[in-house]
Order: C-alpha cells, then structure tokens, then sequence
C-alpha cells in the first residue's frame, strides 16, 4: 500500500526562520524546501552563530539541530527558553527518529516540537506551518495586551482629569469628603 502526500497550501503566511544545523547539507535541504514555501530563511552553523543571529534580527521559528560544535542545540534551546526577549520563539528540534530519549529531554526543556531525520516535505511543512501559528497567535495576544494596556491608561487619565485640582473646603461643617488617587501599575 503506498501512501501520497498532496501538496496543501498552507493558510499561515511566511515567516522568517532560522535553520540551525552544521550539516551543511541539511542546512541547504531545508533552506530549500522553505524557501520553496515563501519563507525567509537565514541559516547558522552552529550554536553560537544561532544566538548571534537571533540577537540581531527578530525571527518566527527556529529549527535547531541537537549535535553541534560550539553550543549544542540543549543549550542554545536553555538559553533561549531562558531569555524573556527569545522565549516566546518556537523551537523546533531537528533530532534523529530514534532518540526519542533526546526527544523527551528537549520538550522538557521547552520546545514546541521535533522534526525527525530524515525530512519528509509533508511533516516539515506541517510542523512549521503548526509553529508558526502558534507564533502568530502569540503575537496577537500580545498586541492585544499592550492595546488594553493604553486603553485602561486613557481611560486613567480621562478620570484624573475630571477631578478638581483642590476639593472646596464643604460650606457646612457637618460634612467631610475625602478622596484618595493611587494609581498602580496594571500586571
């Protein structure tokens, strides 16, 4: 029984992704295939040339090698996960199908998922496509956040504004108004 793969354009749009392998090889076939799919790729060759790429430009996805020279792919993985500027970038690891010992230890240590050796285009397509998403919707939601931030900051300073300067000392002494501002920061 044979299996076929049909193509499905994928309804995320591209994005800029990081290939992290120092298998030049692999490096090429997968800069190909995402290429081929509309993405921007940028590649490194190893750990420390991924971190010096991420800290220059903004990225969607990183697909990042396990065995590297330099700094292997669980510690440029820690050390993302570790930086609140990089932890929100998925990660996919590039593993070999048989580690799946080398699979658990990265999902622990924070990635969003693993792509198997050899690469089949249907399941490289589907997990960058399921990564970037996951990104977009990130995103969104931060957006959102920080829109509702200056909202509640309008609204604030809509509501000090109408209140007086100086309250008026109460023509009757029978009575006493008190008022208090504490503004606090919204988490």
């Amino acid at each position: 029984m044979s299996i076929t793969y049909k193509s499905v354009e994928s309804s995320v749009p591209a994005g800029t992704i990081l290939v992290v392998d120092d298998n030049e090889l692999n490096r090429d076939l997968l800069t190909r295939r995402l290429r081929r799919d509309g993405h921007t790729v940028i590649v490194a060759e190893h750990g420390r040339a991924a971190l010096d790429r991420l800290a220059q430009q903004p990225f969607d996805l990183v697909l990042l090698d396990i065995m590297m020279p330099e700094l292997t792919g669980y510690e440029v993985l820690e050390i993302m996960k570790g930086d609140a500027t990089l932890a929100h970038i998925p990660v996919v690891m590039i593993t070999a199908a048989t580690e799946e010992e080398s699979i658990v230890r990265c999902l622990l240590l924070g990635a969003d998922d693993h792509l198997p050796k050899p690469f089949n285009p249907a399941i490289l397509r589907a997990r960058v496509g399921s990564s970037l998403a996951k990104k977009r919707l990130h995103d969104a939601e931060q957006r959102h956040a920080r829109s509702l931030e200056r909202e509640l900051e309008i609204g604030r300073e809509i509501q000090l504004g109408i209140l007086p300067e100086e309250i008026p000392a109460p023509a009757e002494p029978s009575w006493a108004v008190f008022t208090t501002t504490t503004l606090a920061p919204v988490a």
